[in-house]
């Protein structure tokens, strides 16, 4: 429940700052690397102990996981809070099939009926409540929805291979370790990334000086950092397919904020 709650802030975040013309979406994730790297680096630097693992595997999930983050942030700027928390949806099936294939995951037909009756469930209930939201009190809006929900797509594909990753990563190596690297790696690709493609949009936020939209930055970074405390903790106990089906539950508190704005 923890984590879904930080879900649905890094979303409501996302989307007060789109709704302000705020498009910064990888410098909205780089602070959060930067203090898992300080806080976990520290800690595995006071450990004395050599990786246990070789270096480019968390390089490669810090780039999945760097651009999952980016294009999932960037497509609020086309469509709805609702439409991206598809998001969680479309990645429980590649989640599926990256655990059957590279961690040896074996599921029952109980366990793939379920999931799939869970998520055409959740279908039509998203369905129902961003058309109802919509019409009923006129908040959302979408620029452009296809681009939008490409994004979100190939977003998720992405969390899914960052997902399985860290399941492997703290479940056969170390905890502590996969966060470090993952901080260091994910503030270096994000900085650079920052520094290209979003240097007039920073420099524009500082020029606007308005100190909510910083408080909104600040609440999205601590809801993002909280859930990369709680996920790995949450993956160590369970599985990144059970992760992503309890995630479902931040869509379900998301459609209950839309109702109760609406009325």
């Amino acid at each position: 429940l923890q984590v879904s709650v930080l879900l649905t802030g890094t979303a409501v975040f996302s989307q007060l700052l789109a709704d302000q013309g705020v498009n910064l979406p990888t410098t909205q994730s780089f602070i959060n690397y930067v203090v898992l790297g300080l806080i976990y680096g520290g800690i595995m630097l006071r450990r004395g102990r050599r990786p246990r693992e070789v270096w480019w595997k968390y390089f490669a999930i810090a780039v999945a996981d760097v651009e999952g983050n980016f294009l999932l942030v960037l497509a609020y700027q086309y469509t709805t809070i609702t439409s991206v928390q598809l998001l969680d949806c479309f990645t429980i099936p590649v989640v599926i099939i990256l655990s059957r294939q590279f961690l040896g995951v074996r599921y029952s037909w109980m366990h793939l009926g379920g999931a799939g009756l869970a998520l055409a469930g959740l279908a039509l209930l998203v369905t129902a409540d961003a058309i109802m939201g919509t019409k009923d009190s006129g908040d959302e809006s979408a620029s452009n929805p296809i681009l939008g929900d490409i994004l979100v797509m190939i977003g998720s594909t992405l969390y899914g291979i960052s997902n399985v990753g860290q399941e492997y990563m703290v479940k056969e190596r170390d905890r502590i370790e996969f966060l470090a690297h993952l901080g260091v790696f994910g503030a270096i690709i994000s900085g650079i990334q920052m520094g290209i493609l979003e240097h007039e949009g920073i420099k524009d936020l500082f020029l606007r000086g308005d100190p909510v939209l910083f408080a909104y930055m600040l609440g999205f970074g601590l809801s993002l950092l909280g859930m990369y405390i709680f996920v790995p903790i949450l993956l160590e106990r369970s599985s990144a397919t059970f992760m992503n089906l309890s995630l479902l539950t931040a869509v379900r508190i998301h459609s209950a904020r839309v109702k109760k704005q609406a009325k």
